[in-house]
């Protein structure tokens, strides 16, 4: 199986696990809560729904998804006990575990699915209605700023894709801001139909900057940042401070949003960058809504 690139959680370096469980595990980073979608037995159609962990289920999330990462590198070996480095209590548990289907087939063990790893707490805990899921129900102007930020969470995929698509096909580069900008808005287009690139803002100096991309309807504005460098990094929050000052002039803006390519992992801890700025504030007399969003490539 071949290596993909990385994803960088709870301080370790995950190259094989499915795209699923790397969502999974930088939101359990950021906000110690998982998303997915669960049939609702009360409304007879499937919601979008929060999961929120404990430090301890948190912890243990991250340490049965390393094992998964390792078994998966060895190339599944028949015993997942023949695995270096995994826990031997993860390993003696995915080694017992089995597949019951619907019709009442059962696949004997070892059954080496990702539920064999994340044992029978976690695995109840996401995967059915406990009293901890919370139904988000959204509608209107608040749904599709959700769905926004999800088209976002989805940006580290998609420029992976890009970037390394099967054998025999050109690559489609992401390597700077206004590529970011360019495929964020076709991403955008069919959930937000006024998506608009540079977007003239004038600035208190009379020159004019350009916002990335802005919505009227929602009164969104985005902007990229694209860093290349430990030296970008350093420059990155000066200029989010200045957008700040200068788009926050323009009528329509309520919700001002950076999002933060990271292309050389060059913030070491990005949800204490994001919590930096992330937030309420008040602005020239007006309620904005500024969210720091930092993701990798």
């Amino acid at each position: 199986m071949a290596t993909r690139l990385p994803t960088y959680a709870f301080g370790k370096r995950f190259t094989h696990i499915p795209e699923h469980v790397r969502q999974d595990l930088g939101t359990l980073e950021r906000e110690s809560a998982v998303y997915t979608d669960h049939w609702i037995d009360e409304i007879g159609d499937f919601r979008h729904v929060r999961i929120e962990f404990t430090d301890d289920e948190r912890q243990e999330f991250a340490r049965r998804s390393w094992a998964y990462e390792l078994f998966i590198r060895a190339n599944a070996p028949y015993w997942a006990a023949e695995t270096p480095g995994i826990d031997p209590d993860i390993a003696t548990e995915a080694d017992s575990h089995s597949l019951h289907l619907r019709d009442g087939t059962v696949i004997p063990p070892p059954y080496h699915s990702f539920a064999a790893f994340l044992g029978e707490h976690l695995w109840a805990l996401v995967c059915t209605n406990t009293d901890r899921i919370q139904v988000i129900e959204l509608a209107g102007k608040e749904a599709a700023l959700f769905d926004v930020g999800r088209t976002i969470d989805a940006l580290t995929a998609t420029i992976r894709s890009f970037n390394n698509r099967e054998k025999g096909l050109n690559p489609w580069p992401i390597s700077c801001e206004d590529d970011v900008r360019d495929l964020l808005h076709v991403m955008l287009r069919s959930r937000v139909f006024d998506i608009n690139k540079e977007v003239v803002v004038p600035s208190k100096a009379g020159r004019h900057k350009f916002a990335d991309l802005a919505s009227e309807g929602l009164r969104l504005f985005i902007e990229v940042k694209w860093i290349n460098s430990t030296a970008r990094e350093r420059r990155v929050m000066s200029e989010i401070h200045d957008d700040i000052q200068t788009y926050c002039i323009h009528p329509t803006c309520d919700h001002l949003w950076f999002l933060i390519v990271d292309n050389v992992r060059a913030i070491r801890d990005p949800q204490q960058f994001e919590d930096q700025l992330t937030g309420l504030q008040i602005i020239n007399g007006r309620q904005i809504d500024i969210r720091l969003m930092v993701r990798d490539t």
